[in-house]
């Protein structure tokens, strides 16, 4: 008879043999990028928490994924841990415009549709730093086109019709609407905007059906999921998604939930852990009603865990906020902690002089969730991927 599991974060150390299944953000970057920025950050991380991490060559797989191996020495034993980079940068960068007219011309169609249905305003209900960074660059594309040209006319003129020099009114004119155009060129690059929304514009075609690449690619990872799980060669398959990738995540997992509803009612572990997310981005559009869905399953699934972390600082996703509340009604059979929300309290992992420096730069403090930190906290990314806790462990008897 098998009791019905609860759920404790971080218990007792017991992983001897983990899968990382990662998904990063709306990057062009690949995994080789990835490979050394865990390489790097889980040698500074050690001089902190005393986890050395062995990272292993980049190698890739037939699936198209790339994977390096994790070797740490922690509670008294040895944790290998596979980490497997699950891509989708090639489709990002099929997406990625780089021409600036064509992002701003994205900013434009993008937001509007926003607006009409109503999920941007869902969305500032939610969670307001999130609104700001991306209702923003709309309005920054209305002042260049409109309100900047509109007071450069109006001082040529004003100065011509109340008696003074066209001439000298029109340099007036002319240094306005270069400095003004500087200050949104500042505006934008210190902001990353055009990222942004480059990342805004793909989720408003991926709720709209015309990423059929997407698709495919998602399909192909939670297959793979469930061949890391099924082998039985894992205590934990710990499925990682970062920024836009938790919704990669959540689809990823729904879908494979989908399949195997039983999926983690095995001896292996299956875990969610979600980094800086800014899942209502797609699950506030009416049309994401597939993707509304695979939120569902997993809120409801049996020995899933999932845990999401964000901190209020970053700017870039919706802090503390429950994903589950862009469902349409509230979700009958939940589980309990499905999420658990945790801050990870960046503050509190540097020196107050340090720390005031970062949080200037949202962009970076935005991957921060990946990085290593200068003091010990109870957040460690490389802990929690190569160290020897579960995520999550489901406690009760194992199903037979």
């Amino acid at each position: 008879m098998t009791s019905k599991p609860s759920f404790e974060a971080m218990s007792e150390p017991t992983v001897r043999k983990r899968c990382v299944l990662y998904v990063s953000g709306f990057d062009p970057k690949g995994a080789g990028h990835y490979h050394a920025s865990y390489r790097d950050g889980a040698a500074r991380q050690a001089r902190v928490s005393g986890l050395k991490v062995a990272v292993g060559p980049r190698r890739k797989l037939s699936n198209g994924n790339a994977q390096w191996s994790l070797q740490a020495e922690d509670g008294g034993g040895l944790v290998a841990t596979d980490y497997e980079f699950l891509r989708w940068d090639d489709v990002v960068r099929q997406h990625w415009h780089r021409q600036a007219w064509r992002v701003w011309v994205d900013v434009m169609t993008t937001s509007m549709h926003y607006m009409r249905t109503g999920a941007l305003w869902r969305m500032k209900r939610l969670s307001w730093p999130p609104f700001i960074a991306l209702f923003a660059p709309f309005l920054l594309l209305c002042a260049v086109v409109l309100v900047i040209p509109a007071v450069a006319l109006g001082i040529w003129f004003l100065a011509g019709n109340l008696g003074g020099n066209r001439a000298f009114a029109g340099v007036l004119a002319v240094v306005w609407l270069l400095g003004t155009f500087w200050g949104a060129q500042r505006l934008e690059g210190r902001f990353s905007m055009l990222w942004l929304m480059r990342s805004y514009a793909f989720t408003r075609r991926q709720a709209a059906g015309e990423t059929p690449e997407l698709e495919k690619r998602l399909d192909q990872h939670a297959a793979t999921l469930l061949e890391r799980v099924a082998s039985g060669e894992y205590d934990e398959v710990l499925l990682v998604g970062h920024s836009s990738g938790c919704i990669m995540a959540v689809e990823v997992l729904g879908r494979a939930l989908q399949r195997v509803p039983e999926l983690a009612c095995q001896r292996t572990a299956v875990n969610l852990l979600t980094l800086g997310q800014c899942i209502p981005l797609l699950g506030t559009l009416p049309e994401a009603t597939a993707f509304r869905g695979h939120l569902a399953r997993l809120g409801t699934a049996d020995r899933v865990g999932w845990i999401d972390v964000s901190a209020p600082p970053d700017g870039c996703c919706f802090a503390l906020c429950d994903p589950l509340v862009v469902l349409p009604v509230p979700l009958a059979g939940r589980q309990p902690d499905r999420p658990k929300l945790v801050s990870p309290r960046f503050v509190k992992m540097f020196e107050p002089a340090v720390y005031d420096k970062l949080k200037q730069d949202r962009f970076r403090i935005h991957f921060q969730y990946i990085m290593a930190a200068d003091l010990p906290t109870d957040y460690d990314y490389f802990q929690w991927t190569a160290g020897s806790r579960y995520l999550v462990k489901p406690t009760g008897d194992n199903p037979p």
